[in-house]
Parts: structure tokens; sequence; C-alpha cells
């Protein structure tokens, strides 16, 4: 072979050999992008989200029940569930969402918790547990009923409500007349609304200027009315 053959083929030879160098560990070259997109995957499942979850929301007032002569809902420290007829702060309660319709009703000076017990008998309790998820619905006349999302009457299958009796006492929730359509179940939300803040302004009146003195003006002298001239009638016969 003469010697420019072969520097021919030695010239031929060196862009396949480059070629396998860039490839690590001698892996084919389709390897690198079939593992790209698992290696993506998996590191974008691993890395925390940049959006949390939002906390959901909480109210804060008080519930009005209108049976009787109106009482609000309060919670007592020792457990104890009646209804008020005057404001205390016994019936401020906080009403903070469990999952979607269910919510919970924490007494903020109590620091306890609505409950129904399995018996329907509404009490305090000092932990959350199951008992103290209610259904929230929103009635036509502008007023909520609570029912217990755990409890109900066994044979009919009936939701039992929070409901107070007209002299304010907590009624159970198995009882006959509490019922949804029943005054007695129904309380009205009163949440303090936020008030915008006040816009700051000012006011200039206007300078009250003393009134111009008033001119002196010379009374004119009287006039003299002229003579008067009598005249005499004058009659004239035939």
């Amino acid at each position: 072979m003469s010697p420019s053959f072969l520097l021919l083929l030695a010239l031929l030879a060196l862009p396949a050999r480059s070629r396998r160098e860039q490839v690590p560990g001698g892996a084919q070259p389709g390897t690198a992008d079939r593992n790209a997109p698992a290696l993506s995957s998996s590191s974008s499942a691993a890395r925390p989200s940049r959006f949390p979850r939002s906390r959901p929301g909480r109210r804060r007032g008080r519930l009005y029940c209108r049976v009787g002569i109106g009482f609000h809902l309060q919670l007592h420290p020792d457990g104890r569930v009646d209804g008020a007829h005057d404001a205390s702060p016994l019936s401020i309660l906080e009403i903070f969402a469990v999952s979607q319709g269910i919510v919970g009703i924490r007494g903020i000076f109590s620091n306890k918790f609505l409950a129904m017990s399995k018996k329907g008998k509404l009490h305090a309790s000092a932990r959350f547990t199951a008992d103290c998820h209610f259904r929230e619905r929103f009635q036509e006349n502008s007023y909520n009923t609570y029912a217990s999302a755990v409890h109900r009457s066994p044979r009919s299958g009936r939701e039992w409500y929070v409901a107070l009796n007209k002299r304010g006492k907590a009624k159970r929730g198995c009882s006959p007349r509490a019922r949804p359509q029943h005054v007695s179940t129904h309380f009205l939300p009163r949440f303090r609304q936020p008030q915008p803040p006040e816009l700051a302004f000012t006011v200039t009146l206007p300078e009250k200027k003393p009134p111009p003195p008033k001119l002196k003006v010379a009374p004119s002298p009287p006039r003299k009315s002229p003579g008067l001239v009598k005249y005499r009638l004058k009659f004239r016969f035939g």
C-alpha cells in the first residue's frame, strides 16, 4: 500500500473515534436522552411545592337562635352548652372549616369545642374529635343549621341538629322537634366584619370677615309742602 492511502484511512478513522469518546462509560447515545425525563420527573417530585395550601378561613362572632326571646349559643369552661339572651364573652365563637361543608365550633373564652355525643347530647369538649364535626347548611331565611356529621338516627337515618329550647337550654339532637324546619335549630351568624380604615382629611373653612361699617347718611331737610289751593264748585242750573 502506498503511504498516501494509509494517511487517508487514518484521517477517516479520527471522527468515529472522537464520537465514541464523547459518550462516557461506553453508553449508547440514546440512553442519556431516555434517562433525562426520568431524572427530571424524580427531581420535580422530590422538590417541595412553592405554593403551599392556604389555611382555611376562620369566622369569629356569635350564633343567635331566635327561639323564645332569642338566645346566643355559648360554651362554658365546665363543659355545659346553653343559650343566653344577652351577649357575653362565653358566646364569642370561632367557626373554622374542616372539609367541604363540615365545620368546627370553638369557644374563644372557654377554649372548648362544641360536640354532640352518640346519644345526641350537646357538650363542650376540650379535645377536637369526630363528635365535633358539624354539617353547616344555609337556609333561605338567612339562618344556618348545624347537624352532626357523625351521629344520626339509626333506624330512619334522620340527622341530629344543634338546637335550643324556649328557656335557652340545649336540646338533644334526637329530639322529635330538632328538625331543620323548626325555629329551635335556626342560628343567625353575627360575625364581626372588618371595618375599612378611616380616611383622614382636613376641611378648611373660609374666614368670616366682619361686615363693612354702615355709612352714615345725613338726614335730608324736610320738604315744605306747597300751598293748598281750594276750589269752589260752581253749579249751573238751567
